[in-house]
């Protein structure tokens, strides 16, 4: 009989996010601010949507690689990119203010937000 593994990264850090979804897809190592977490929360709480993170958590070398800004708050676990559709960023864009975030950039067609809290 099989025996399920669980990794540590499959725990739930709140009632929708899992420590997987912020990890750095390189090295699967996690830096996590608790406030990034509460904040997303408050933005599926007024989207009613789920929030799907695309970018959480990037170690130095992934950043580089992607091309991320040095000072990069992604580095801080401080950061999510999320996908967003083009056609709801203006209204997730008032929701992500509403619920405090200090860094709201849409990318328009692209279909992602990036959040950040300072």
């Amino acid at each position: 009989m099989a025996e399920k593994t669980t990794r540590l990264n499959d725990l739930p850090v709140a009632e929708h996010f899992r420590l997987r979804e912020f990890e750095c897809p390189c090295c699967h190592c996690v830096r996590l601010c608790p406030l990034l977490v509460e904040l997303l929360e408050a933005v599926r709480a007024q989207w009613g949507k789920p929030v799907v993170i695309s970018s959480g958590y990037r170690c130095p070398s992934h950043n580089r690689r992607v091309k991320g800004a040095a000072r990069s708050l992604h580095l801080e676990g401080r950061a999510a990119d999320v996908l967003v559709p083009f056609n709801e960023q203006p209204a997730v864009e008032v929701f992500a203010r509403r619920a405090g975030f200090t860094q709201v950039i849409p990318y328009g067609r692209r279909n992602f937000m990036h959040l950040a809290v300072a």
